[in-house]
Protein backbone atom coordinates (compact mmCIF):
# COMPACT_ATOMS: atom_id res chain seq x y z
CA UNK A 1 0.00 0.00 0.00
CA UNK A 2 1.01 3.32 -1.25
CA UNK A 3 1.50 6.26 1.29
CA UNK A 4 -1.10 7.88 0.08
CA UNK A 5 -3.21 5.19 0.54
CA UNK A 6 -1.91 4.12 3.97
CA UNK A 7 -2.83 8.23 5.49
CA UNK A 8 -6.24 7.61 3.16
CA UNK A 9 -7.03 4.52 5.05
CA UNK A 10 -6.16 6.12 8.29
CA UNK A 11 -7.86 8.97 8.33
CA UNK A 12 -10.99 6.94 7.29
CA UNK A 13 -10.95 4.88 10.09
CA UNK A 14 -10.21 7.83 12.44
CA UNK A 15 -13.05 9.91 11.12
CA UNK A 16 -15.90 7.24 10.49
CA UNK A 17 -18.03 8.14 13.43
CA UNK A 18 -17.54 11.77 13.06
CA UNK A 19 -18.77 11.20 8.92
CA UNK A 20 -21.34 9.20 9.80
CA UNK A 21 -23.44 11.43 12.39
CA UNK A 22 -22.74 14.26 10.16
CA UNK A 23 -24.75 12.29 7.61
CA UNK A 24 -27.37 11.41 9.78
CA UNK A 25 -27.79 15.01 10.89
CA UNK A 26 -28.15 16.27 7.65
CA UNK A 27 -30.58 14.39 6.03
CA UNK A 28 -32.38 12.62 8.87
CA UNK A 29 -34.61 8.88 8.44
CA UNK A 30 -33.47 9.28 4.37
CA UNK A 31 -30.19 9.64 5.15
CA UNK A 32 -29.99 6.09 7.81
CA UNK A 33 -31.58 4.27 4.78
CA UNK A 34 -28.44 5.63 2.64
CA UNK A 35 -25.91 5.91 4.92
CA UNK A 36 -23.34 3.32 3.22
CA UNK A 37 -23.99 5.04 -0.10
CA UNK A 38 -23.66 8.34 1.55
CA UNK A 39 -20.33 7.44 3.28
CA UNK A 40 -19.04 6.60 -0.26
CA UNK A 41 -20.08 9.55 -1.23
CA UNK A 42 -17.91 11.29 1.35
CA UNK A 43 -14.96 9.01 1.28
CA UNK A 44 -14.91 9.55 -2.51
CA UNK A 45 -14.57 13.24 -2.54
CA UNK A 46 -12.09 13.03 -0.02
CA UNK A 47 -9.90 10.65 -2.11
CA UNK A 48 -10.29 13.40 -4.93
CA UNK A 49 -8.46 15.66 -2.35
CA UNK A 50 -5.70 13.77 -1.45
CA UNK A 51 -5.16 12.98 -4.92
CA UNK A 52 -5.77 16.32 -6.48
CA UNK A 53 -3.20 18.04 -3.59
CA UNK A 54 0.22 17.86 -3.58
CA UNK A 55 0.50 15.02 -1.23
CA UNK A 56 -1.92 14.11 1.67
CA UNK A 57 -2.43 16.57 4.33
CA UNK A 58 -0.74 16.10 7.32
CA UNK A 59 -3.79 17.20 9.48
CA UNK A 60 -7.08 16.76 8.36
CA UNK A 61 -9.34 18.88 10.69
CA UNK A 62 -12.48 17.79 12.18
CA UNK A 63 -14.81 20.76 11.48
CA UNK A 64 -13.12 20.08 7.45
CA UNK A 65 -14.38 16.24 7.50
CA UNK A 66 -17.74 17.93 8.94
CA UNK A 67 -18.44 19.96 6.29
CA UNK A 68 -17.51 18.13 3.41
CA UNK A 69 -19.99 15.24 5.14
CA UNK A 70 -22.45 17.76 5.26
CA UNK A 71 -21.65 18.81 1.58
CA UNK A 72 -21.29 15.60 -0.33
CA UNK A 73 -24.83 14.81 1.65
CA UNK A 74 -26.96 17.22 0.27
CA UNK A 75 -25.27 16.55 -3.00
CA UNK A 76 -25.85 12.76 -2.58
CA UNK A 77 -29.48 13.41 -2.03
CA UNK A 78 -30.46 15.94 -4.48
CA UNK A 79 -29.53 13.73 -6.97
CA UNK A 80 -32.53 10.86 -5.34
CA UNK A 81 -35.53 12.79 -6.02
CA UNK A 82 -38.05 9.65 -5.19
CA UNK A 83 -36.08 9.19 -1.86
CA UNK A 84 -37.44 12.18 -0.28
CA UNK A 85 -41.24 9.98 -0.73
CA UNK A 86 -43.21 8.84 2.42
CA UNK A 87 -42.92 4.97 3.87
CA UNK A 88 -46.39 4.10 4.14
CA UNK A 89 -45.35 1.03 6.09
CA UNK A 90 -43.60 3.23 8.52
CA UNK A 91 -45.54 3.59 11.51
CA UNK A 92 -46.22 6.18 14.46
CA UNK A 93 -45.04 3.79 17.28
CA UNK A 94 -48.70 4.76 19.29
CA UNK A 95 -50.27 3.20 16.40
CA UNK A 96 -48.18 0.05 16.82
CA UNK A 97 -49.88 -1.87 19.63
CA UNK A 98 -53.50 -1.42 18.40
CA UNK A 99 -53.88 -3.31 15.15
CA UNK A 100 -57.14 -0.92 14.26
CA UNK A 101 -55.12 2.38 14.19
CA UNK A 102 -52.10 0.29 12.60
CA UNK A 103 -54.50 -0.36 9.63
CA UNK A 104 -55.80 2.97 9.53
CA UNK A 105 -52.40 4.64 10.06
CA UNK A 106 -51.15 2.05 7.08
CA UNK A 107 -53.82 3.41 4.89
CA UNK A 108 -53.79 6.74 5.36
CA UNK A 109 -49.85 6.32 4.80
CA UNK A 110 -50.42 4.22 1.42
CA UNK A 111 -53.17 7.07 0.10
CA UNK A 112 -50.88 9.73 1.23
CA UNK A 113 -48.23 8.33 -1.13
CA UNK A 114 -50.47 8.36 -3.79
CA UNK A 115 -51.66 11.41 -3.51
CA UNK A 116 -47.73 12.67 -3.29
CA UNK A 117 -46.98 11.12 -7.07
CA UNK A 118 -49.64 12.97 -9.02
CA UNK A 119 -47.59 16.58 -7.36
CA UNK A 120 -44.90 17.71 -9.28
CA UNK A 121 -41.29 16.48 -8.93
CA UNK A 122 -40.01 19.56 -6.07
CA UNK A 123 -43.44 19.97 -4.83
CA UNK A 124 -43.48 16.29 -4.19
CA UNK A 125 -39.88 16.47 -2.29
CA UNK A 126 -40.64 19.55 -0.42
CA UNK A 127 -44.15 18.07 1.47
CA UNK A 128 -42.87 14.56 1.65
CA UNK A 129 -39.73 15.67 3.30
CA UNK A 130 -42.21 18.63 5.48
CA UNK A 131 -44.60 15.83 6.18
CA UNK A 132 -41.58 13.74 7.74
CA UNK A 133 -40.78 16.43 10.57
CA UNK A 134 -38.11 18.24 8.24
CA UNK A 135 -38.47 22.49 9.09
CA UNK A 136 -37.91 24.79 5.90
CA UNK A 137 -34.48 25.65 6.51
CA UNK A 138 -33.62 21.94 6.45
CA UNK A 139 -35.54 21.61 3.32
CA UNK A 140 -33.53 24.33 1.82
CA UNK A 141 -30.40 23.14 2.66
CA UNK A 142 -30.93 19.16 1.79
CA UNK A 143 -32.43 20.28 -1.89
CA UNK A 144 -30.13 23.65 -2.00
CA UNK A 145 -33.06 25.97 -2.93
CA UNK A 146 -33.24 29.00 -1.06
CA UNK A 147 -35.32 29.99 1.58
CA UNK A 148 -38.40 31.77 -0.06
CA UNK A 149 -38.29 28.84 -2.82
CA UNK A 150 -38.39 25.74 -0.31
CA UNK A 151 -41.45 27.46 1.87
CA UNK A 152 -43.22 28.20 -1.39
CA UNK A 153 -42.87 24.60 -2.69
CA UNK A 154 -43.89 23.10 0.97
CA UNK A 155 -46.82 25.41 1.45
CA UNK A 156 -47.92 24.77 -2.43
CA UNK A 157 -47.29 20.86 -2.11
CA UNK A 158 -49.21 20.47 1.06
CA UNK A 159 -52.25 22.33 -0.70
CA UNK A 160 -52.17 20.63 -3.15
CA UNK A 161 -51.82 17.08 -1.17
CA UNK A 162 -54.81 18.27 1.19
CA UNK A 163 -56.61 19.00 -2.32
CA UNK A 164 -55.92 15.55 -3.60
CA UNK A 165 -56.93 13.83 -0.17
CA UNK A 166 -60.13 15.62 0.03
CA UNK A 167 -61.65 18.20 2.86
CA UNK A 168 -62.95 15.40 5.09
CA UNK A 169 -59.51 13.11 4.93
CA UNK A 170 -58.17 11.57 8.28
CA UNK A 171 -54.89 13.60 7.32
CA UNK A 172 -56.86 16.72 8.51
CA UNK A 173 -58.67 15.11 11.58
CA UNK A 174 -55.31 14.82 13.19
Amino acid sequence: MDPLEARFTEVIRSSARLVRSAIVRTGGRIAERQLEDLEQEVYLALWHRFRSSAGPPEEIAPAYLYRASVRETVRAMARLPMECELDPAAEPSETRADPERRATSRELGERIALALQGLSPDRRRAAAAHLQGFDVAEIMNLFGWSYERARNLIARGVGDLRRRLGSESEYERH
